[in-house]
């Protein structure tokens, strides 16, 4: 089985990934950065084509271990860019139609089920007060981050919560709290029916076009 983890930044997604990872035999697929190296990024597209090998990583390993993760969405370049405009060198249709291809040539597929964490935003952001002052960000840095994501987050969660409405069976909201009871919730989920992949694709483009981006 293949799940994705999202949420928004420092709610635990990693640390719960590495510790599935470490203590019960599950394959973990870091984000691009992370698995590839950020200063290797030469391009959007080197980043995009990246994340189809992140989707290869999964398919490839989840028949061998008890989960494959994917730590982050490998389509968030699509729902990213909408709420960023700007941010990315390819326009959001550009970045459409590169999935569009490799959804055709079967290089690209949703997971079984999106874990999305989530926690009460003053949590969030104790969380990313303290891993930033370990990475030695600046004060006046670590506060815009949280600030600039804590709208992110209210969208992210948004686009989440209208996927799951859609697709009910895709998405799992779990609070981002003790790690070993939500390490044990995962571990309890069975194998879910997969949702036609082009019906979720098609359901993400338009909501995309639809939302209001970030400025």
């Amino acid at each position: 089985m293949i799940l994705t983890f999202e949420g928004g930044p420092a709610i635990g997604k990693s640390t719960i990934a590495n510790k599935l990872e470490n203590s019960h035999g599950c394959y973990t697929i870091p984000e691009v950065n992370k698995l590839f190296g950020k200063e290797n990024r030469i391009s959007d597209l080197w980043y995009y084509q990246k994340q189809a090998q992140r989707w290869e990583l999964a398919l490839h390993n989840q028949e061998s271990t008890v989960l494959s993760i994917l730590d982050g969405d490998i389509f968030q370049p699509i729902w990213f860019s909408s709420l960023f405009p700007g941010k990315n060198s390819e326009s959001f249709d550009e970045t459409v139609n590169f999935y569009s291809e490799m959804m055709l040539q079967d290089k690209v597929g949703f997971p079984n089920a999106y874990i999305y964490f989530h926690a009460e935003e003053r949590v969030r952001a104790k969380r990313e007060r303290e891993r930033s002052v370990i990475l030695g960000r600046s004060q006046k840095s670590i506060e815009q981050k949280i600030s600039r994501y804590c709208d992110f987050t209210t969208l992210q969660k948004q686009y989440f919560s209208d996927l799951k409405k859609e697709f009910p069976d895709l998405v799992i909201f779990l609070e981002s709290n003790e790690i070993e009871s939500t390490i044990q919730s995962i571990l309890s989920f069975s194998k879910r029916q997969q949702n036609d992949h082009w019906k979720i694709f098609n359901f993400i483009v338009e909501w995309c076009r639809n939302k209001e981006p970030l400025r």
